[in-house]
């Protein structure tokens, strides 16, 4: 989990970077040449109205860490055509700040201007913020491209009604727990768990705003969900995410904002290069262990423009091997999530479940079309598959040959049944625009 730093050390180094951009300066009081059409914005959208926000007595907290890393990130910039946009809704009031680099020869500065701070609290799970952030960035600092960063606790495609009054994490992004909330426990004035964001709701909002991403990087669990991907397809290029549960440290922006986030031209090698340095900080760079320890990763980089094409062959697969409402036995295949502890299905790794049910010569078929879509994937051998009452619980990488590192959910008469009656998951399943595309209806499910 995120290590812990004293606020103060927070506040000194964020005042120093801090720098008005009206204000006066002893070198000169001329503004920056300001081109008209940036070269790319990535909003850093943090919904941290929640316990990655929560403000231990005496520390702070995950979102103000990563604000931290994100100016030390945009330090190591060179382009004064590029922008940061960080969102961030966590104890505080919203606001929306941008954070950009100014000056030439050798004496460039990180600038960070206040664009807006809202008198009352929003909900940042709430569609509408998410396109009044988008909007504002595309209308007044337009740009050739834009990435999105979806920061928060996340869990995957399912609708995010609450079940009764239970603390039980339901599917999908975000907390918000809103005023007189409980930002420790996630939960709301009433109890319950804070509000959610619909991935389809997203979808709306992100098309409405009329900013067509490059990416979307999901900094949060259980987010890399074929049924997430096919819902966004229309709205970004790419989504790179993680499949598993991840460390609350989440991605280090002091390397993947210089090393990643700004590699030009956009395409599959330099959305490739975001998911292995994301992959690279979590398990592999020794200088941040005492932060990510030893939690593991699987990560991947969906191509949106294969999706319509593999789903499609997809279905024709499924179609095959699936007839009259089977239930496939999914015993030991490759999981990402757990449905024990949770209102939730189970997460399996969509390559492992094909393997279970193809022969293997249709298996290899439909890896090669696969292969055009999540055209990459990052894992490591053990991962996190939950946490449950401060319990950490591991799973092996079992089934190498087989992971795509994309998760998918599998029909199963257990999601009928009492155990999960006031949360239907074959229902919900049937409302996605990937069961329709991948033809489902075809399997009895």
């Amino acid at each position: 989990m995120k290590k812990n730093i004293l606020f103060s050390l927070f506040t000194i180094l964020f005042s120093l970077t801090l720098v008005s951009c009206s204000g006066s300066d002893d070198e000169s009081t001329d503004e920056p040449d300001v081109p008209q059409t940036y070269r790319r914005s990535v909003i850093i959208y943090i919904a941290a109205q929640n316990s990655l926000g929560y403000l231990e007595s005496g520390y702070t907290s995950a979102s103000r860490l990563d604000s931290l890393e994100i100016m030390k990130g945009m330090a190591q910039l060179n382009s004064t055509k590029d922008n940061v946009f960080l969102f961030i809704d966590d104890s505080q009031r919203p606001r929306l700040s941008r954070i950009y680099r100014y000056g030439g020869g050798g004496q460039m500065r990180t600038m960070v201007s206040l664009e807006k701070r809202w008198s009352l609290d929003v909900c940042s799970t709430d569609p509408a913020t998410l396109h009044e952030v988008l909007s504002y960035v595309a209308t007044n600092y337009p740009s050739e491209s834009y990435g999105l960063i979806l920061w928060s606790h996340g869990s995957g495609w399912q609708p995010s009604t609450n079940v009764q009054n239970t603390l039980k994490l339901t599917k999908s992004f975000g907390i918000d727990v809103g005023g007189g909330g409980n930002m420790e426990t996630d939960t709301d004035s009433r109890g319950r768990m804070g509000v959610q964001m619909d991935i389809s709701d997203m979808a709306t909002a992100i098309a409405r705003s009329g900013v067509h991403l490059d990416y979307i990087f999901f900094d949060a669990c259980n987010m890399q969900n074929i049924e997430v991907a096919y819902e966004l397809k229309d709205v970004t290029s790419y989504v790179i995410g993680s499949a598993t549960t991840t460390s609350a440290y989440g991605a280090y922006y002091t390397d993947l904002i210089p090393q990643a986030l700004f590699a030009y031209p956009m395409n599959d090698a330099n959305a490739m290069r975001m998911a292995r340095q994301y992959f690279f900080d979590a398990t592999q760079n020794v200088s941040l262990q005492d932060y990510y320890e030893d939690l593991g990763n699987v990560n991947s980089v969906i191509k949106t423009s294969e999706l319509e094409n593999f789903a499609a062959v997809t279905g024709q697969y499924i179609g095959k091997a699936i007839t009259n409402r089977q239930t496939v036995d999914m015993t030991d295949v490759q999981r990402y999530s757990d449905n024990e502890h949770f209102y939730s299905p189970a997460h399996y790794d969509m390559g492992c479940v094909l393997g279970r049910i193809l022969s293997a010569a249709d298996y290899q078929a439909w890896r090669a079309e696969a292969d055009k879509c999540i055209i990459s994937h990052n894992a490591t051998d053990k991962y996190i598959l939950y946490i449950y009452r401060g319990e950490t619980y591991y799973a092996t990488l079992d089934d190498p040959d087989h992971i795509v590192g994309v998760s998918m959910f599998v029909p199963d008469e257990l999601y009928d049944g009492d155990k999960f009656n006031k949360y239907p998951f074959n229902k919900d399943f049937q409302s996605t625009a990937w069961y329709k595309a991948a033809n489902w209806k075809a399997t009895g499910w």
